[in-house]
C-alpha cells in the first residue's frame, strides 16, 4: 500500500532502515530513501548486512571468466590478428619503390613485414582508456589508414589502389 507524505513523517526515525523495511513492508532502499527526502534524524544504530564480510560466488565469474573470454577472442579467427578478422579491409598497397602488395587486413600486413618500414613507424601503442581499450597501431597503419580515409593522397612513398578488389 502507497503511504502518504504524512505517514511517512509519523515514522519513528530512531530506528535502522532494515526495521523500518521489515515493519513497514517497504524495501530497506525506499526506506533510505524517504530517510534521506525527509532529512529525517540518524538512526540510533545501524544494521549491517546479513552477508557482511562473507564472499558472495554469484559475483565471482567475471574474475573467472573474463581471462577465458580474452584468451578466447585472441585466438579466434573472426576477433584475433589475423587476415580473417571481422573489420578486415582488402588492401593494394604500392611501396616507395612501386613494388604492389595486397593484404586483407593492414594490421595483421603490417606486423607479418616491419622491414618493409622504418623501425620507428612501426612502434606499436595502445589507445583509449586506462587499460588499453580501444585498440592498437603504429605510425604506418595510422598513416596508410589516412590514405583509405582520403585525408592524404601517400604516406612517406606508400600509395594506395583504390579501384581494385
Amino acid at each position: 500500500m502507497r503511504m502518504t507524505i504524512d505517514q511517512w513523517r509519523q515514522v519513528d526515525w530512531s530506528k535502522d532502515n532494515k526495521q523500518l523495511a521489515k515493519e513497514l513492508g517497504k524495501s530497506h532502499d525506499t526506506v533510505a530513501k524517504k530517510r534521506w527526502l525527509l532529512k529525517a534524524v540518524k538512526a540510533d544504530s545501524r544494521a549491517t548486512y546479513s552477508n557482511k564480510g562473507k564472499s558472495n560466488p554469484n559475483l565471482s565469474h567475471g574474475a573467472v571468466n573474463q581471462p577465458l573470454a580474452t584468451e578466447g577472442a585472441k585466438s579466434s579467427v573472426k576477433s584475433g590478428r589475423f587476415d580473417t578478422n571481422i573489420h578486415a579491409k582488402n588492401w593494394v598497397l604500392v611501396s616507395p619503390d612501386d613494388k604492389t602488395y595486397r593484404a586483407t587486413n593492414l594490421h595483421h600486413f603490417v606486423r607479418e613485414n616491419p622491414h618493409l618500414f622504418n623501425e620507428s613507424d612501426v612502434t606499436w601503442k595502445r589507445k583509449g582508456g586506462k587499460r588499453g581499450t580501444g585498440g592498437e597501431y603504429c605510425n604506418a597503419t595510422a598513416g596508410l589508414s589516412n590514405i583509405r580515409g582520403g585525408k592524404t593522397e601517400a604516406w612517406k612513398g606508400w600509395r594506395l589502389i583504390k579501384n581494385e578488389k
